[in-house]
């Protein structure tokens, strides 16, 4: 079976709920979206799937 994805992704970013934005940090510098401009862009389509995570080092084992 063939899939097309749609997909938008975020990295190294912060949600922020008091002005309702996203804000991603790149080597290529800061970039800001709009939570509402992002969820308008899908809305009303069907079976999406939503991810949020958040990644942290562990330390390393002394050896």
């Amino acid at each position: 079976m063939a899939i097309r994805e749609r997909r938008e992704e975020y990295s190294h970013a912060i949600i922020d709920t008091s002005d309702m934005t996203v804000t991603e940090y790149t080597h290529d510098g800061i970039r800001t979206y709009s939570i509402r401009e992002i969820l308008e862009r899908w809305n009303g389509i069907p079976d999406i799937e939503i991810n949020i995570r958040h990644k942290t080092d562990l330390p390393a084992d002394e050896g």
